[in-house]
């Protein structure tokens, strides 16, 4: 055995090297722990509290779930009934709809067998939780085409749902349909290949013919593109746009019409599909927008189309005959600097964007058009290219613009199975105009129960004094709404809306930069949807179709009043926290507009001249010298040898902690002490490691947490972590399932309900936090739909700043109250996935305050109380306190990070807004990309990703602490992060005992059995190697002899 002296000495080499390298991987399994536990479902600590001290009182919040089953079957149960609401009814031609709860249906499309149940990246759905659409009908009642189903079934038969791309789990989705350029929709000969008898049972299953028809969306990835871009080989659609139909979605639904009577169309995507082909043909009987219904949404899909609900949607996006013909749609993709070469790979130089529509984004866009040329102000001129025919195709030759040719489904549009009667009671202006109190009535007049929404709108005067300093306004803005109850046939229900006036107000950057109010006629008025109010206050101006109008308005639903003297630059030039509010993105190292570096480059939109200012494709642009400073991202200098000594950190006198000032106003002299026990280094260890995950202050007993992506539930645990007050549930092992189950958040906003959307934020997000001890949740997401073509709009509310503010508001307002630290995500101006990290996004400052920043503005400033809250003396405590939490973008906001704009970051939110919380960067880590030290003093708390990056050298105590800005900033950055914490779930059931304990995880198992299988390996090879050198040795010796 010993004789082999140089194999054992070999494997004594090999065993000892892989000793090292176990040693090693545990190392680094250990430094980035709470990455791999993000990564792969894990989690390696936990906190734990051995006695109770300060009795129940140490659980500020509790959760309403106190065992596994219940905690499975409360999120489901939100989960169908809100997918109940948000689903919109399109069309329904001599009320095809509903059907009989036992109707006998066939299923048309690839994606009435594998629908898009949600996101395929971030915020994805719980592929173990998912009931599959045929199944979901089924048990519904409805009894579905076994024949048409088996065609789908052999397809898929050699096929598996797959694993998101972030996150843990299983997505319930194929490969072979995740991909954007191709539906991917079988042929009826493909079909026939699968099964020669598919269409059978047709006869049998003739209730209706439903098609589905689906586009994927998600986080990360190109996404969509507008023409041939878009398409890949051989895909031809209606449109030429890959969000129209293609030729082989066409023919299954010319095989439905050819065969059924009846034909519905259920639209199962987040993007506005350009589906005018649909509304227009009279053989189709129904579309049913259903967007991304999540793991359980279906039963709320059969729940619509059999009428156990009337559908009470209303879409929060227009759908465009031809979306790819928006303004905004004419700087979009990958529009690359033309020296973006000349940059270090470090900084992280890409491409660039300019919003040159400005304010018209979406409805904006339409209506105000519409209204210009009802008015006789211009507008019907239209140049080739920039317009579209009747059919939604892009028009090659100059012509008119036409109102029918664009829009196919205006903003807020949906249709019931009942019919509403709306009244503009009253309306009561307050007397220093900041507010108004808006009286609506809405009467069921039909012969089903349902639910209405009250649809306010509003419209400010055009004037001499805007055209002049390039101030743009809509015909109509939306100002609030509010859902009804459940109204039985003939019950009516008055609504009261508290409306805040400070969203009527322009923004203007060139004269008096602030938000202004111009004397004039301004106009109040409820619709269906915002074309049906824009056409109430066109009759209120004496307007009729006679002057081009779409249809007749009703100038009842409409209420006018002046507002007299100057142009008014005092009532809402003040914030709500009293701090004056002046251009922050006009001029200097954080100006959006790219006119401030490179003077009279961009026209933006105005509506004074619609088609000579329509915009232009801004592209190949190189960075001037100032520009590329900041492209640099490293924008200030480091100072040393300041005196900082009244500075303090690392104080060991106070025996105060963090859960002391649990609860504790942001003013609370006792800040000053506890803050000043933490550290540098402790702030920088924290700020470095903040990858789904709090890291441990131990100064100020701040214990380690794992926290999680959002926004629709935990992206990465399970119920089987799940417990109550600290108790593992005793059931868990039973429930393996996730809580993200819900339809998407742009489904929630389609329901138009702030109540719904409040529990919607209890439940999805702060019951994740309160059942998986999750303190952080990364969410909601409040960017805009610019346009149609951002792949991640499932994850956003809407292209409106109000719809999205007030649903964000309440979501994040229902998650607080259950101790989730909300992260809303992305501030700001994520308006694309592509390039989406270091692209700059250039736009004015008009547009960036009344449209993105406006809709997060509500959020933080706890804006939209439901109008039942507010008649409600139990709901008083509620919208007391803004977000508390914010993720800045992976963008950059005009050239610098997002992170390090003090223009938004520090002037607009921190100061205006009087947000004191948490700040976070996206997944950057501390690397020059992020402008770590910019960001720091901009007020960024934290930076998600793996560490420090080697580049960045000044990340200790000692090259920081003699910057005096710089020290004052930590010592401000502590406080924020400290009290958004102590105002948390992270506090829930903390007392003296509470302390983190190591959990045996499979990945720490499998390293201690390499090191110790190894280690062992590596002794007894060398065991044997050494025998066999003595005793070879001791032979050579005796030879010797």
């Amino acid at each position: 055995m010993f004789k082999k002296t140089n194999v054992w000495r070999g494997m004594s080499f090999v065993c000892a090297l892989l000793l090292t390298i176990s040693v090693m991987a545990a190392n680094i399994l250990e430094i980035y722990r709470t990455s791999v536990d993000a990564f792969v479902g894990t989690r390696s600590q936990k906190t734990v509290t051995e006695e109770t001290v300060d009795g129940e009182n140490a659980w500020t919040y509790q959760s309403k779930f106190k065992t596994a089953k219940e905690a499975y079957e409360g999120f489901k149960e939100l989960a169908v009934r809100t997918s109940q609401e948000t689903y919109t009814l399109l069309k329904n031609e001599n009320n095809a709809l509903p059907l009989s709860d036992t109707a006998k249906i066939t299923l048309f499309g690839v994606r009435s067998y594998a629908p898009v149940y949600g996101n395929n990246g971030g915020s994805v759905p719980d592929g173990k939780s998912t009931v599959q659409i045929f199944d979901a009908f089924a048990e519904r009642g409805f009894e579905v085409n076994p024949s048409m189903l088996d065609a789908y079934a052999a397809f898929f038969a050699d096929k598996e749902w797959t694993v998101p791309q972030f996150g843990g789990g299983i997505l319930p989705a194929y490969e072979a349909l995740s991909v954007y350029d191709d539906p991917n929709e079988l042929t009826l000969e493909e079909l026939r290949g699968l099964n020669p008898d598919f269409d059978k049972d047709y006869a049998s299953y003739n209730d209706a013919a439903i098609m589905v028809v689906g586009r994927i969306g998600g986080e990360n990835g190109n996404g969509y593109y507008p023409g041939e871009a878009g398409r890949a080989a051989g895909v031809e659609t209606v449109t030429g746009n890959i969000l129209s139909l293609s030729n082989e979605e066409m023919a299954m639904i010319e095989e439905a019409k050819a065969n059924f009577d009846k034909v519905i169309v259920l639209v199962n995507a987040t993007n506005q599909m350009e589906i005018a082909n649909l509304e227009e043909d009279p053989d189709i009987d129904a579309i049913l927008w259903i967007g991304y219904p999540g793991a359980y949404g279906f039963y709320g899909v059969a729940d619509v189309l059999n009428g156990t609900v009337s559908p009470s949607g209303h879409l929060g996006d227009s759908f465009a005959k031809n979306s790819a013909l928006a303004p905004a749609m004419q700087n979009y993709g990958d529009i690359p600097w033309a020296n973006a070469a000349d940059f270090s790979e470090l900084a992280n130089v890409n491409s660039y964007l300019v919003e040159a529509e400005g304010i018209y984004t979406g409805y904006r866009y339409y209506e105000t058009r519409y209204a210009d040329i009802v008015l006789g102000n211009g507008g019907s001129e239209a140049a080739a290219g920039t317009y579209a025919n009747a059919d939604g195709t892009v028009a090659q030759a100059d012509g008119e613009w036409d109102y029918a040719n664009e829009v196919v489904y205006p903003f807020g549009y949906g249709l019931s199975y009942t019919e509403f009667e709306q009244s503009l009671d009253s309306v009561e202006i307050a007397g220093d105009k900041k507010t108004a109190d808006v009286r609506v009535t809405t009467k069921n007049a039909g012969n089903t129960a349902g639910r209405a929404v009250v649809q306010l709108y509003a419209q400010a005067p055009y004037t001499d004094y805007d055209k002049q300093y390039h101030i743009e306004k809509a015909a109509v803005q939306l100002m609030d709404f509010e859902k009804t109850n459940l109204l039985e046939p003939g019950e009516s229900q008055t609504i009261t809306m508290k409306v805040d006036m400070a969203n009527l107000a322009s923004y203007d950057a060139e004269n008096e930069k602030t938000f202004i109010v111009d004397p004039g006629a301004y106009y109040f008025a409820i619709g269906d949807d915002a074309h049906d109010a824009l056409n109430n206050i066109l009759a209120a101006q004496g307007k009729s179709a006679a002057d081009g109008m779409t249809a007749e308005g009703d100038a009842a639903k409409s209420y006018q009043w002046n507002w007299d003297g100057d142009v008014d630059a005092d009532t809402f030039s003040v914030s709500k926290a009293g701090v004056e509010i002046t251009n922050a993105l006009s001029e200097g190292d954080y100006a959006t507009d790219l006119n401030a570096f490179m003077p009279d480059t961009v026209t933006y939109l105005s509506r004074s001249d619609w088609n000579g200012t329509f915009p232009q494709t801004y592209e190949g642009i190189s960075a001037n010298e100032e520009l590329s400073r900041l492209l640099g991202n490293d924008l200030i200098a480091l100072k040393s040898g300041e005196d900082t000594s009244d500075i303090v950190f690392g104080d060991t006198k106070s025996d105060l902690t963090i859960n002391d000032l649990k609860g504790a106003d942001f003013d609370d002299p006792r800040w000053d002490e506890l803050t000043s026990k933490v550290t540098i280094d402790e702030f920088l260890n924290f700020a470095s490691n903040a990858f789904h995950n709090i890291a441990a202050i131990e100064s100020v007993g701040l214990p380690q947490y794992a926290a999680d992506d959002g926004p629709n539930g935990s992206d990465s645990h399970y119920l089987t972590e799940g417990g109550y007050q600290g108790v593992p549930y005793a059931d868990a092992a039973e429930y393996d399932y996730g809580t993200r189950v819900g339809p998407t958040p742009q489904n929630v906003a389609y329901g138009w309900n702030k109540e719904l959307a409040y529990e919607n934020g209890e439940v999805v997000l702060g019951e994740s936090t309160l059942v998986l001890n999750l303190p952080i949740m990364i969410g909601p997401g409040m960017n805009i739909h610019r346009h149609a073509y951002n792949s991640r709009g499932a994850e956003y509310y809407s292209e409106d700043p109000i719809l999205t503010g007030y649903i964000g508001s309440a979501v994040v307002q229902g998650a607080q109250s259950k101790g989730t630290l909300v992260n809303i995500k992305h501030a700001a101006f994520n308006d694309q996935e592509i390039n989406r990290s270091g692209i700059a996004i250039f736009m004015s400052e008009q547009k960036a305050r009344e449209l993105e920043l406006r809709g997060l503005q509500q959020a933080f400033e706890a804006n939209g109380k439901p109008a039942a809250f507010e008649a409600d003396e139990s709901r008083a405590d509620t919208y007391t306190e803004g977000a508390l939490g914010v993720m800045s973008s992976y963008n950059r906001i005009g050239a610098v990070p997002p992170s390090a704009n003090r223009g938004v970051q520090v002037q607009i939110m921190r100061d205006e807004w009087d947000f004191n919380g948490y700040n976070v960067t996206d997944f950057t880590g501390v690397a020059l990309k992020a402008s770590p030290k910019e960001s720091i003093m901009a007020g960024t708390t934290a930076f998600c990703g793996f560490g420090v990056s080697e580049e960045i050298t000044y990340w200790n105590a000692e090259a920081l602490r003699g910057d005096r800005q710089m020290a004052q900033a930590i010592k401000e950055d502590i406080h924020y992060l400290l009290y958004a914490l102590a105002h948390s779930a992270a506090m829930n059931g903390v007392n003296a005992t509470t302390h983190t304990v190591n959990v045996m995880t499979w990945w720490r198992i499998l390293y201690i059995i390499c090191i110790a299988v190894f280690g062992l390996a590596t002794v007894f090879c060398g065991a044997c190697y050494g025998l066999g050198r003595r005793k070879s040795t001791a032979q050579k010796t005796e030879k010797g002899v």
